[in-house]
């Protein structure tokens, strides 16, 4: 089903849709237990017909109107936001023909079945305690009303003889509430000339019922000259959030400021001024490194909807989470690509140290400056070396964009464990921003570059024909990429190292 044009008056739905959709709407509210306020109703019947959109059938308008409904209370609860499923395919074949078709062949126990269990959604149960009928009995209606709709189904040339039970059911719930034609005008529903049509039509059974309850005024069947709020535009933008960096939900939250609504475990819906108000703050989160910028993506999206409140009706919710799980990582809407992580401040301590060897420093710098410099990587990785039972536990830390590659030696020769690992590494977080793995070899390496190594199948190819492979490969890594961080487990010597205990791995100088 499409969502089809945004009408500009509640008129343009047609009266017959507005009445239909306003009964199945109070109704289904009424049933789920919500009380039925005159907003509440405006909010829960605006949301469907947004969502149905102008030039609706009137049957389907109605028959979609309870899931829609249900839908709008799931939102209204702060539930996940999800697309419901609107197709009615080949249950499109009811129409008020099969339900007078159907009438004769149904007994007082059928008749109850069909009014109570498939058009009012009670339970078998209480149906029997409110028709005050046996169960059995109930039983013994359903598997006959199942039958008769099968054979109505197949002499309209639809194969319902094949169905399972399930499928047969929605048949039976959509002919229960199908309404009968000739329905009188709303305000004339009351009128004692109309209640043979009222007490066979379902839809004018609950408008009575409705009215009578004090749920709602006859007044609420007819469209308003001026309720066209019920069909609007607007703009809505979406933030999500990778699932890898959910640790940080508050802290995000936070920063999307008290106009923005979450919808999902990882999506926060908000207006549009509200994301441009709050792009600072969701830029100053990433550069300051408490999200990486690949961990974010959002979207801004047009079309029918509006807002109630922190309930945002209409198929544009929906719409707008959608389009932003298309939207590539590290790119919101009006936001452009979202800039990378600022350095990290350096250490005061560095300065004592600094102070401390000024002397010394001076020293060597003559000698320095005569030898070749050494590059320093360009992101810098930390990582702590564990010898476990046959191989290595290994716990480290690296800038977020980096790309990280692992290789091993073992019995085998050099091999790559882990090849071109960026957000990806999600598989190893500890929950503390570091990283764990395993990796059951005698010695092994970690690599982190900017862009990756392409050439690292050649170098690993080359080094194991080395009689020290680990040694010539990170010789000709550092060689070829001087600028590439290298970390290898310590080299074990001595046989009475108790498998277990902590080994720290030298680490290249940070930038």
């Amino acid at each position: 089903m499409t969502h089809g044009a945004s009408p500009q008056t509640a008129s343009e739905f047609g009266p017959t849709v507005w009445t239909a959709v306003t009964v199945r709407v109070a109704w289904t509210l009424m049933m789920r237990g919500a009380r039925v306020t005159p907003p509440v109703l405006k909010d829960a019947r605006d949301h469907a017909l947004l969502t149905l959109g102008a030039g609706v059938a009137v049957d389907e308008a109605e028959h979609l109107a309870g899931p829609l409904t249900a839908e709008y209370l799931s939102r209204v609860a702060g539930n996940p936001i999800r697309r419901i499923r609107t197709e009615t395919s080949d249950l499109d074949v009811v129409h008020e023909g099969w339900r007078r078709g159907l009438a004769p062949a149904l007994d007082p126990v059928a008749d109850a079945m069909l009014r109570l269990h498939f058009g009012d959604g009670m339970a078998v149960e209480a149906v029997s305690t409110t028709a005050a009928i046996n169960k059995e009995q109930l039983d013994d209606a359903k598997e006959r009303l199942r039958s008769l709709v099968r054979t109505m189904a197949e002499g309209a040339g639809v194969p319902a003889q094949g169905w399972p039970d399930a499928k047969v059911d929605q048949l039976l719930t959509r002919l229960a509430n199908t309404a009968e034609p000739g329905c009188p005008q709303p305000m004339d529903v009351l009128s004692d000339r109309n209640r043979t049509h009222v007490d066979a039509c379902p839809r004018c059974s609950r408008a009575v019922r409705l009215i009578r309850g004090g749920v709602i005024a006859p007044s609420d069947l007819i469209p308003a000259a001026d309720s066209g709020g019920a069909v609007s535009t607007t703009t809505a933008a979406v933030i999500l959030l990778h699932p890898d960096a959910r640790r940080v939900q508050k802290k995000l939250t936070k920063a999307l400021g008290q106009g923005a609504v979450r919808v999902a475990p990882d999506a926060w819906l908000m207006s549009s001024g509200e994301l441009g108000a709050q792009g600072d703050s969701i830029r100053r989160l990433v550069s300051d490194g408490v999200v990486p910028r690949h961990h974010l993506r959002g979207a801004v999206v047009t079309g029918n909807g509006r807002w109630s409140g922190g309930t945002l009706l209409g198929p544009i919710a929906v719409d707008a989470i959608e389009t932003a799980r298309s939207r590539p990582w590290a790119e919101v809407d009006g936001m452009g690509e979202l800039p990378p992580p600022r350095p990290a401040p350096p250490s005061p301590a560095k300065w004592w140290v600094t102070a401390g060897a000024m002397g010394v420093m001076a020293v060597i710098a003559g000698v320095g400056v005569m030898g070749p410099q050494e590059a320093l990587p360009n992101v810098p990785i930390q990582a702590n070396f564990i010898a476990v039972e046959d191989g290595w536990e290994v716990t480290f830390d690296a800038d977020d964009l980096a790309v990280i590659d692992v290789v091993s030696l073992a019995s085998g020769g050099l091999t790559i464990v882990h090849r071109d690992i960026r957000s990806a590494r999600g598989q190893w977080a500890t929950g503390d921003g570091s990283y764990r793995m395993y990796v059951p070899d005698e010695s092994m390496a970690i690599l982190a570059s900017e862009h990756g190594l392409d050439d690292l199948p050649l170098l690993v190819e080359q080094a194991g024909s080395d009689p020290i492979p680990m040694q010539a490969l990170e010789a000709a890594v550092r060689s070829v990429h001087p600028t590439v961080a290298w970390v290898g487990s310590p080299a074990i010597t001595v046989p009475d190292i108790p498998t277990g205990e902590s080994v720290s791995a030298p680490t290249l100088p940070e930038q």
